[in-house]
C-alpha cells in the first residue's frame, strides 16, 4: 500500500494518509492546455534515468495546479508501484506560530517519516546525506515545491539553493535515485552537480485554444473568436484569466462588454500588471463588505487555516462587537470591530455564501474545510491593511497571537506523534547501493556430516528349484558417497541476490511502461473512431 505525506497550500498542514484516501477528500484541480507537461512528468516517472525533475515558471503560470492534477491522475493509476510519495511546500512561516527555519521543518518531518526517532536525531549537517539514503532505500516520488523562497537573488551564487543540507539531498538524488524527485521554483534551480538523470523544463503561458476555453469554463460569455482575442490580451496566463473569469462572472453575469470597467493602473511594473488591474476592479467592489473583513484576517495568515478553527478565533457569530465612537459621535473606521466585525457578525449560511464568492472570484482557496489565500492577495490586502489601517493591523496581530498563544503545544505546532514512521509500514523495501552495507552478515557456514551407503551383494533367486544356479560374485564395495558439497561456498551469494533485485526493480518498470502504453493505445484507439465517425459524416 502507498504511504502519502502532504504538506502544502492544499491542505490545513501536514497529513500522513493513505493513497486511496487522497482523491476522495480532495477534489481533483481541472486543469486546460497542460498535457505535454502531464506527459513529460508522467515519462519522468516510468523513466529509470530521470532521477530529478526541475520545473520552473512565473508567478501564477499554474505550477502547483499542474502538480496537483498529476498526483490525482497517478492516484488514478495506483500510482504505478510507487511505495511512498512526500508532498512539502516550503510556505513562509506563519506570523502567529514560533519562528522556524522552514528547511529545518523540512527536514525534521522528512526523517522522521521515512525513518523513525533515530532519523529524526542525526546531526544537522548529515540530515541531507541521511535523509538521501532512506529515499534511495524506496521507489519514493519527492515533491518540493516552493523553492523560490529558498534561492539567492542576486549574486555569485543566483538561483541556488543557500541550505548546503538541501543542496546535498538534491545532489545525491540526482546521481542515485530509485524514483523521482520534483522541484519546482519560479526561477530555473541551478545545481553544482550535473549528471544524465536531470530534467529541466520551464512552464510557459497557455495556448491560445486552451486560455479561451478556461474562459468559457469560468463563465465568460462570447464566441470562441472574442474568447481567443481576450486571453490574448491578457496574457495567456492562467492566474489573470481566473480572475477575470471570476470577475465577470460574479459581477456582471459573464458579459464581456463590462472589461471596460477594469481601471488602468500607469505604474513601472509591468510583470502582474493585468493581474493587480483586477485585484482593484474586486477591492472596489467588496469595498465595505464582510468579503473585504475576511480577506483582511486572513492576509495575516501565512498558513491554511482550517475552517472549524476560524469560527472559534471569531467567536459566537449572534454576538455583535461593540464599535467604538469617536468625535462627533463618528465611528472610528480604523478599528478592529469595524473593519473585521462586518464577517464576523455574519450567520452561518451567509459565511458561506461570502466564502464561495471569494471562491470563485479566485480571491481564496478552499479545499474541503481548509482556506487559504494566494500569495499575491495575501501580500496585497496585508500591505494594505498595515498601511491604511495601522490601529486595525495592530489589534488584529494582538488578537491573532493571543488565539494560538492559548491553544495546546500540540495544536500550535505541527506534532510528530501523528505520524508514523514510513520503517514501520514497509519492511521490505528497495536498497540503494551500496547493497552490502544493507545486508547483515551472513551466518557461519558448516560442513555437512558425510553420510555414507554401502552397496552389498544380492544373491539372484532362482524360479526353479531342480535347478542350481553358479555363484555370482559379489562386486567390490562402493566408495562412499558424499552428499555434503565438494566446497563451503553457499549456493547464493550477494552478488546473485544484488543481481535478483536488480532484473525485479526492471521488470517492475517494464510492467509500468507496458501499462502506460496501453492506457495510451486505448485513447489512440477512441481518437481513431471519433475520426472515423467525423469522415463519415463529411463524406
Amino acid at each position: 500500500m502507498t504511504r502519502v505525506f502532504i504538506r502544502d497550500g492544499y491542505h490545513c498542514g501536514q497529513h500522513d494518509i493513505v493513497a486511496e484516501e487522497y482523491v476522495e477528500q480532495f477534489e481533483a484541480t481541472v486543469l486546460f492546455g497542460r498535457t505535454h507537461e502531464t506527459g513529460l512528468l508522467n515519462h519522468a516517472w516510468i523513466n529509470a534515468k530521470l532521477r530529478l525533475f526541475l520545473l520552473s515558471g512565473a508567478t501564477g503560470i499554474g505550477k502547483t495546479a499542474l502538480l496537483r492534477h498529476w498526483l490525482h491522475t497517478l492516484q488514478k493509476k495506483h500510482w504505478h508501484d510507487a511505495e511512498a510519495v512526500f508532498f512539502w511546500s516550503f510556505y513562509p512561516p506563519d506570523l502567529t506560530q514560533p519562528l522556524q527555519d522552514p528547511v529545518e521543518e523540512f527536514f525534521r518531518h522528512a526523517l522522521y517519516w521515512f525513518g523513525g526517532e533515530e532519523s529524526a536525531n542525526v546531526p544537522n549537517l548529515l540530515q541531507g546525506e541521511h535523509l538521501a539514503t532512506l529515499i534511495q532505500a524506496h521507489h519514493t516520488l519527492l515533491i518540493l515545491d516552493g523553492l523560490e523562497t529558498l534561492q539567492f537573488k542576486t549574486g555569485s551564487a543566483v538561483n541556488q539553493v543557500g541550505d548546503p543540507r538541501l543542496n546535498r539531498l538534491l545532489e545525491r538524488l540526482a546521481e542515485h535515485n530509485h524514483g523521482l524527485c520534483v522541484v519546482v521554483s519560479r526561477a530555473p534551480l541551478q545545481l553544482n552537480v550535473e549528471a544524465e538523470g536531470i530534467q529541466r523544463h520551464e512552464l510557459e503561458k497557455l495556448p491560445v485554444d486552451a486560455a479561451a476555453a478556461y474562459l468559457s469554463y469560468k463563465g465568460v460569455q462570447g464566441d470562441t473568436d472574442k474568447l481567443r482575442q481576450i486571453a490574448v490580451d491578457y496574457g495567456q496566463n492562467p492566474l489573470t484569466l481566473n480572475l477575470l473569469g471570476g470577475y465577470l462572472s460574479v459581477w456582471h453575469s459573464g458579459n464581456w462588454l463590462q472589461m471596460e470597467k477594469i481601471p488602468v493602473l500607469m505604474d513601472q511594473h509591468a510583470d502582474g500588471r493585468q493581474a493587480r488591474r483586477i485585484l482593484v476592479a474586486n477591492a472596489s467592489k467588496l469595498h465595505g463588505k464582510p468579503g473585504e473583513s475576511i480577506l483582511y484576517l486572513l492576509s495575516l495568515l501565512y498558513r491554511p487555516i482550517h475552517q472549524d478553527t476560524l469560527e472559534t478565533l471569531l467567536g459566537n457569530p449572534r454576538v455583535r462587537l461593540r464599535l467604538p465612537f469617536g468625535w462627533f459621535g463618528k465611528f472610528q473606521q480604523d478599528h478592529y470591530a469595524h473593519v473585521i466585525g462586518k464577517f464576523q457578525h455574519l450567520g452561518q449560511r451567509k459565511r458561506q455564501e461570502t466564502l464561495q464568492q471569494l471562491q470563485t472570484l479566485g480571491l481564496l482557496e478552499q479545499s474541503e474545510h481548509c482556506l487559504a489565500l494566494p500569495q499575491w492577495v495575501r501580500e496585497a490586502y496585508q500591505r494594505q491593511l498595515r498601511f491604511d489601517l495601522p490601529v486595525t493591523w495592530k489589534e488584529t496581530n494582538q488578537r491573532l497571537m493571543s488565539f494560538f498563544k492559548a491553544l495546546p503545544k500540540t495544536s500550535m505546532t505541527d506534532d510528530l506523534s501523528s505520524i508514523t514512521p514510513l520503517i514501520l509500514t514497509h519492511k521490505s523495501v528497495k536498497v540503494a547501493e551500496p547493497f552490502n552495507k544493507w545486508l547483515p552478515a551472513p551466518p557461519e557456514t558448516h560442513a555437512l556430516p558425510l553420510i555414507t551407503a554401502e552397496i552389498t551383494a544380492v544373491e539372484p533367486v532362482s524360479t526353479d528349484t531342480n535347478v542350481q544356479q553358479p555363484a555370482i560374485p559379489a562386486p567390490p564395495a562402493a566408495p562412499p558417497i558424499t552428499l555434503a558439497p565438494s566446497d563451503n561456498k553457499p549456493i547464493f551469494d550477494r552478488t546473485d541476490l544484488n543481481n535478483m533485485l536488480e532484473l525485479m526493480t526492471q521488470l517492475t518498470r517494464y510492467q509500468n511502461t507496458l501499462h502506460t502504453l496501453q492506457i495510451r493505445t486505448k485513447k489512440y484507439q477512441r481518437h481513431i473512431k471519433q475520426l472515423d465517425k467525423e469522415v463519415q459524416v463529411i463524406t
